[in-house]
């Protein structure tokens, strides 16, 4: 539980004047990252378990052991299916069968009934009709059978070819109203969302290559008080608490003749996160096979003082015949403060397997094993303007790259071909380099540092932006490097409409305090252009109130000048969900080239939370000021601030770059009362919005007259839908 003395975990430092009292101070997240009735069918006993998600069927199908997962990739299985995927097939779920067939409706008799066969000899002969084999079903189980006759006879006349048929008053009619699923058949998947309450499918840890300190491998599965999404259990209260993310595994199979069956794990309290609590804990669970129960095997704690290293390798024996059976589970789950991104734990290499020596396996993990690929191909940006890329692409791509590399075990391993590869959106392979073949000794991480001499990395695809993906791989085989899975690792570059020091992921959330206060974030853009908007990750924390503490956004070109744009309006930052931003529209767009800082002053002493990204540093470019002084943040982090050169938010797929077909003014502007719609383009919809992105009014698109009466005076935007998709926006002075 989140105790109120551990919302503070740091504050740099403090300055003092007559004025003004500021600092700079890290802070917990309240976030970071509805589904049909669903139900289980199947015997745990046997070798599957069912998932019924109408119209899907998911098929668990039972692992075979050693099962192994350091989370390099997320193999946590998502309830997703398509009806058109190629692992779907039909699968029609009928009330009964009779004889192999399904019909619609049977008459049928209890007792057998005859047929007549008259010859042409004259001779009369009665003919038993063939029995019925009646299979009943429920939810495609068979639940019975019964055997039957038609109540349909007939009489053959063999000299005059003549059939007559009678029908008997049937003893039962049955019909047939069959159920159409899709059967999804299993993956490469290890671990089930909760599926024994339905609660959710969504209550899973976060796996994630960025809250756990020196992970051991790359990726942690991440547990705290939010879900898969990174939105809180329960925000009714800020000291809820309660059951949080649970890890369950899919059905593995063991058997009585197995021994020394262990499952081993490391853990670590805290990391880049929020410290547990005494009262927090991380609990194991053993599914009982024979009575269909979980059942207590294990309970962590968070050391007493605080410690963010990695503990020794944990063991938990599996053993006696609840255990060792077909359909055996075993799961992780967290109590924790649900309200927000609290308590955090991470996990890391889970193994279970037969016939383990501890004391051998404690100290000879053999294993070689990337902790980071190659996350950025450019200088000194996570993502930068596409557009600004393809006009000079040498100002921007690195000229040296990295990989980070662990040997777990005690022995030196050659690492073979050691590469990384760039693919298109379309997954094309256009670009990348063998860079080394670096042998890393035991027990050690190694940074493997090499030249690029590719320029341009990215090719120009004709669209506004793209996303390339960036896969890092070696060779490494034998003994001393049984695991493969970890020995790739991809990252996905972004390049949009702005700059980002940032990975996408907050960890902390940054504020300071003092009335008054000016926030720089210092970039450089080798491309003149027109900067329009700056995007913000304002996060919630366990008590901030952000949404009403009004912010006036800045632009400078030197900070030892005025700035050379401020905002005409205070506006109130709107919470975004975890990692997602939200943008601030200039007034007017601001020339920029070279050196410029985005930024912000904000008019209460209390703090306005900026995400903060403790894995990527851009402490150098972070600066406050006090009355007329300027200082250089002392956090090492970077803020998740980005600022855009486009005109309109992008959406979440590229498009191609072309001139509008669709556009349409405003006048009179600036306007007081109403304003004119004039276009000649068809258009579904106007929306009037604020310059902090809210609704104002929304219009269908034959609507050619907007009203402003009772608006504030300040800046407005109009954006219009186009029938052919197009959004256009256009901004708006309203005058007192």
């Amino acid at each position: 539980m989140m105790r109120w003395t551990s919302y503070l975990l740091l504050i740099c430092f403090v300055f003092t004047s007559s004025l003004i009292r500021a600092q700079e101070e890290l802070v917990d997240l309240k976030q970071v990252k509805g589904m049909p009735e669903e139900k289980t069918s199947g015997n745990t006993e046997n070798s599957r378990i069912n998932l019924v998600k109408y119209p899907f069927i998911y098929v668990h199908d039972t692992l075979p052991l050693p099962f192994f997962d350091d989370f390099s990739t997320n193999r946590i299985k998502i309830y997703d299916a398509e009806k058109t995927d190629p692992n779907v097939s039909l699968k029609i779920n009928y009330d009964f069968s009779v004889n192999g067939n399904n019909p619609d409706t049977l008459y049928y008799r209890s007792d057998t009934t005859y047929s007549i066969l008259k010859t042409i000899g004259g001779d009369i002969i009665s003919q038993s009709n063939t029995t019925l084999f009646i299979t009943f079903y429920q939810d495609g189980k068979v639940i019975g059978y019964d055997t039957g006759w038609t109540n349909v006879v007939t009489e053959f006349d063999q000299g005059t070819g003549l059939v007559t048929f009678d029908t008997l008053l049937p003893d039962f009619t049955i019909i047939n109203t069959p159920d159409t699923f899709y059967r999804v058949a299993d993956d490469a998947t290890l671990w089930t969302p909760p599926i024994d309450t339905f609660d959710s499918a969504r209550a899973v840890p976060f796996i994630n290559n960025r809250f756990a300190k020196t992970p051991l491998t790359q990726g942690v599965a991440t547990f705290d008080g939010t879900d898969d999404r990174g939105m809180p259990y329960d925000i009714s209260s800020e000291t809820s608490y309660g059951l949080a993310d649970v890890l369950t595994s899919k059905p593995i199979y063991l058997d009585s003749n197995m021994e020394n069956v262990y499952l081993s794990f490391f853990y670590q309290a805290g990391g880049y996160g929020n410290y547990p609590d005494e009262e927090d804990s991380l609990v194991v669970e053993f599914f009982d096979v024979l009575d269909s129960t979980w059942r207590f095997a294990y309970k962590l704690r968070p050391p007493v003082v605080e410690d963010s290293n990695w503990t020794d390798q944990i063991f938990l024996q599996i053993d006696g015949p609840r255990y060792l059976r077909p359909g055996f589970r075993f799961r992780f789950k967290n109590y924790s403060t649900l309200s927000g991104s609290f308590d955090h734990w991470h996990l890391d290499y889970i193994r279970l397997d037969q016939d383990r020596d501890t004391t051998a396996d404690d100290s000879l993990i053999q294993d070689v094993a990337f902790v980071q690929g190659m996350q950025t191909l450019f200088k000194d940006f996570m993502s930068v303007p596409y557009l600004h890329y393809i006009q000079d692409p040498e100002a921007f791509d690195a000229q040296e790259g990295s990989f980070t590399l662990v040997n777990l075990g005690l022995e030196e391993v050659a690492v073979i071909g050691l590469k990384y590869q760039v693919f298109d959106p379309n997954g094309n392979l256009i670009g990348g380099a063998v860079t080394a073949e670096p042998s890393v000794p035991a027990s050690t991480r190694l940074t493997s540092e090499f030249p690029i001499s590719d320029s341009p990395i990215y090719p120009d695809l004709g669209t506004d932006f793209a996303d390339f993906m960036i896969r890092s791989s070696y060779t490494s085989v034998g003994e001393q490097n049984p695991y493969y899975i970890n020995d790739t690792i991809y990252n996905r570059q972004g390049l949009r409409d702005y700059y980002a020091y940032d990975d996408g992921t907050a960890e902390k959330a940054y504020g300071l305090t003092g009335a008054g206060l000016e926030l720089a974030y210092g970039f450089n853009t080798p491309i003149g252009d027109s900067l329009h908007a700056v995007y913000f990750n304002f996060p919630q924390i366990i008590h901030n109130d952000n949404e009403d503490l009004p912010i006036r956004v800045l632009v400078w070109d030197n900070l030892e000048a005025d700035p050379i744009y401020e905002a005409e309006q205070w506006v109130d930052p709107q919470y975004t969900d975890a990692n997602d931003f939200f943008r601030l529209e200039l007034d007017d767009a601001v020339y920029v080239q070279g050196e410029f800082y985005v930024g912000f002053r904000q008019q209460e002493a209390k703090k306005v939370y900026i995400g903060f990204d403790a894995n990527r540093s851009a402490r150098e470019h972070t600066y406050y000021r006090i009355g007329q002084d300027w200082y250089q943040s002392s956090l090492n982090g970077a803020l998740m601030i980005r600022p855009s050169f486009n005109e309109v938010e992008l959406a979440g797929v590229s498009s191609p770059r072309a001139v509008m077909e669709s556009n349409f003014t405003v006048y009179p502007n600036p306007a007081r009362d109403q304003v004119q719609i004039q276009t000649s383009s068809k258009w579904n919809s106007f929306l009037l919005i604020d310059i902090s992105g809210r609704l104002i009014q929304s219009h269908n698109g034959s609507s050619r007259t907007i009203s402003l009466t009772g608006l504030q005076q300040g800046v407005y935007f109009i954006r219009g839908q186009a029938e052919n998709g197009e959004m256009v926006t256009t901004k708006l002075v309203v005058q007192p």
